[in-house]
């Protein structure tokens, strides 16, 4: 049994639909988001370390100005990353309620390392700002080292720089082995929540990590980065708000080389590996709509190689922004076939959930007639239906924004709807309806029980 059925509500079939396409929206924000980490820390701890070994500015600079620029800020990470992995893996836990499968007990393990992976990631970002300030205050310190003093002073700022220049190591390995390891169980759980064929034979977490579907649904993602990654290094440091302003020849060359190289790469094993994980979709998940869709997607990954090619060729990046619009809508369209997979996936068990948030229905609705021995939601048919809806504006004001109002208080509920007062102006007053004082309980009650479980 997933250990997550006790903390979710079953969905009725539209709160089944809205969780799609609330799932969909995560999705759109954080799998480009991820894929811009991936590149960005891969490549900087690289050129970081690379640099300091060989002693060579350029790479140390390029190792700088990748994390910088593909990481973004703190509060973009809470935006892009932490919030909609969170709504991710909650639309999932709500999904799969009642399956036989442990994707969301693992998906939660992953959630926990992306967020620390985070961490880690903002840690080794800083302190390459750390180290800026620091060789700035020692070429003051070189300056004054005349004296004793001044000599303990930069010995003092070396020894500084030596520890942070350990902690952004320290900080970027961890960091980047935390993401890759969260991103490869992310997808293997949600390969496997596409293969209902699978969920009772895969039982830990091993079987996961070894089924050729999570490696070649991972090995997808992993060249997605690869091609977002390099055209977001050409859009950032050519395109956006100019371009990099202090870039000269040299620089300027090995970065599109660099970058180039990688999208290029990447791009050519995209196509494949996703017609590998589409051999690998069992058939419940595919439909002609997801076929429609890969295809799509393939057409948009050669049209995107084609822009890649000439961009390498010519070492033009006039098209740095169209090439980087056109990766985020081949995500887009790779997004929604993965979802459409997936809702085929789980057809029969959105069935299975829908028959159990009726019967849920009739649970509360029994207890109330139970604890009352009044049919509230006849009242409202009867009484209420005419001026009121839950949701939306009628002659009355909507159940979801007129209830919460009194916080559970059946009481002060009941007294309103036994002798109604005029409260606010922008609607008309409501009529006394001429309910007995246990009928105006009952209907209070049957009223806040529906709207706290919407």
């Amino acid at each position: 049994m997933n250990i997550f059925d006790e903390l979710v509500i079953p969905a009725s079939p539209n709160h089944i639909m809205l969780l799609k396409y609330m799932l969909i929206i995560s999705l759109l924000l954080f799998i480009p988001y991820i894929c811009m980490m991936l590149g960005a820390t891969f490549i900087s701890t690289y050129y970081n370390k690379k640099g300091k070994k060989e002693g060579n500015k350029l790479y140390l600079r390029f190792a700088k100005d990748v994390v910088e620029k593909l990481t973004i800020t703190k509060s973009a990470e809470l935006a892009l990353g932490t919030i909609p992995v969170l709504s991710a893996f909650f639309a999932y836990a709500q999904l799969l309620y009642t399956s036989k499968t442990i994707s969301i007990s693992i998906m939660a393990l992953a959630v926990v390392l992306f967020i620390t992976a985070f961490v880690f990631i903002y840690r080794y970002r800083s302190t390459f700002k750390i180290e800026g300030i620091l060789n700035t205050l020692k070429g003051f310190a070189d300056k004054d080292s005349a004296d004793k003093q001044g000599e303990e002073n930069v010995q003092q700022i070396v020894e500084f720089e030596e520890s942070v220049i350990a902690t952004k190591t320290l900080s970027g390995t961890i960091g980047k082995y935390l993401l890759l390891t969260a991103s490869y169980i992310f997808a293997g759980t949600m390969a496997l929540a596409s293969s209902p064929d699978k969920w009772g034979s895969v039982n830990n977490i091993l079987q996961i990590i070894f089924s050729w579907q999570s490696i070649f649904s991972f090995s997808a993602l992993l060249s997605l980065a690869g091609m977002v990654s390099g055209s977001a290094i050409i859009f950032y440091f050519f395109s956006w708000n100019g371009g990099l302003k202090d870039m000269d020849d040299e620089y300027s060359a090995f970065v599109k080389n660099v970058a180039g190289r990688i999208a290029m790469l990447s791009g050519i094993l995209f196509p494949l590996m996703l017609l590998i994980s589409y051999v690998y979709l069992p058939a419940v998940s595919q439909s002609p709509s997801v076929f429609y869709y890969m295809v799509i997607v393939l057409v948009i990954s050669l049209v995107a190689g084609n822009y890649i090619y000439s961009m390498v060729k010519n070492s033009d990046t006039s098209s740095a922004t169209a090439l980087f619009v056109l990766i985020f809508v081949l995500m887009m369209f790779n997004i929604i076939k993965d979802q459409m997979a997936f809702g085929n996936a789980i057809h029969e068990n959105t069935i299975e959930i829908n028959k159990i948030a009726e019967e849920h229905e009739k649970e509360v609705k029994n207890k109330t007639m139970q604890t009352t021995g009044v049919d509230a939601e006849a009242i409202f048919k009867q009484k209420c239906s005419a001026c009121h809806k839950f949701d939306v504006k009628v002659v009355g004001p909507p159940y979801d924004q007129a209830v919460p109002k009194y916080n559970g208080d059946v009481q002060k509920l009941s007294e309103y709807i036994f002798n109604p007062q005029k409260i606010d102006a922008a609607y008309p007053p409501m009529p006394n309806q001429g309910l007995k004082k246990k009928e105006a309980n009952a209907m209070a009650k049957w009223l806040i029980d529906k709207v706290g479980k919407k």
